[in-house]
């Protein structure tokens, strides 16, 4: 039986990038158990800093002179108010309902998507967007009753940041390359979390010598950030938008899990419905999305051929 190495690399490059994502919550919570949100961020986005940095000179990512400052809209949305509603939220409620919540992204891009971009969005579409939000108004109303909401709301605000970011960072595609965005972000992030963190006048960098904030530092701000950004860049050169996706659903089980093995977290019923709920969603936003475009690229190919 003949193996198809490139398949296999492509599997390999999905399952870390989904693993990594999937862990990167709990990493997270581990930290936040001994520092502020503000003081991880300030420590993350330096390592994330300095290992981009380090990919530069090594000649690894290159950086072209460009007008930069367009970017700025950008960064305004991830890494800025994005990480500070998700690194509250994490510190509020459990790992698993974080990543969750998280997952709901692609739902809301698309959502979005047609009224910024005025993408057209399918009938069909619309129906497993619903069905996505039903899981997600499921967790944050159960936790509401529980006074749980505080927690959800901040994520569920982070995962409006992330779409808005992703829709940004579709119009400038067309003008920087994806590592030159990757770039910007990490020394902006740096910058504005350190600002952040030193206007507090209570800080005390010797805090990333703790091992439980020193090992998510270098894990989110090595692996979650620099390696995954190679991890992504060369999945999506190889697959669909719907193969894609299956990884993405991977991370949100993984997150869960983690939760469950590493934390002791609770599996309520109301995750396990969500989840499946939000899981469907995604595939069926992804699935019929990229059918419509496959057809419409036929369309015009038979078009053009006719034509001839």
């Amino acid at each position: 039986m003949e193996i198809n190495k490139d398949r296999v690399k492509v599997i390999s490059a999905g399952l870390g990038m989904s693993i990594i994502f999937g862990l990167s919550f709990l990493f997270t919570k581990n930290a936040l158990d001994f520092v502020s949100p503000i003081e991880f961020l300030s420590f993350r986005f330096l390592v994330s800093s300095l290992s981009m940095i380090f990919l530069l000179i090594l000649g690894v990512i290159k950086i072209a002179k460009k007008p930069y400052h367009k970017l700025i809209p950008l960064i305004i949305f991830q890494p800025g108010l994005y990480f500070i509603f998700e690194n509250f939220g994490v510190k509020l409620i459990p790992v698993s309902e974080s990543g969750i919540i998280i997952s709901t992204i692609p739902i809301f891009v698309a959502l979005l998507s047609h009224f910024i971009l005025k993408e057209k969005t399918l009938k069909i579409q619309y129906l497993f967007i619903s069905l996505s939000l039903v899981g997600v108004f499921l967790i944050m109303g159960v936790n509401s009753i529980k006074g749980n909401f505080l927690g959800d709301f901040l994520m569920f605000m982070a995962v409006l940041c992330a779409s808005l970011f992703n829709i940004q960072s579709r119009k400038l595609s067309v003008h920087f390359k994806p590592s030159e965005i990757t770039f910007f972000m990490m020394i902006s992030g740096t910058i504005f979390y350190n600002i952040l963190y030193l206007s507090s006048f209570d800080f005390n960098y010797s805090n990333i010598l703790i091992p439980e904030v020193l090992t998510s530092a270098l894990y989110l701000g090595i692996l979650s950030s620099t390696v995954t950004f190679f991890l992504i860049n060369y999945m999506l050169s190889k697959v669909t938008a719907v193969e894609s996706s299956i990884f993405a659903n991977l991370t949100t089980v993984i997150t869960v899990l983690a939760g469950f093995f590493f934390r002791g977290e609770e599996m309520y019923w109301y995750y396990v419905v969500g989840m499946i709920l939000i899981i469907l969603g995604v595939w069926g936003v992804n699935y019929f999305g990229a059918k419509h475009k496959k057809k419409i690229q036929n369309e015009k190919l038979q078009s053009n051929m006719t034509m001839r």
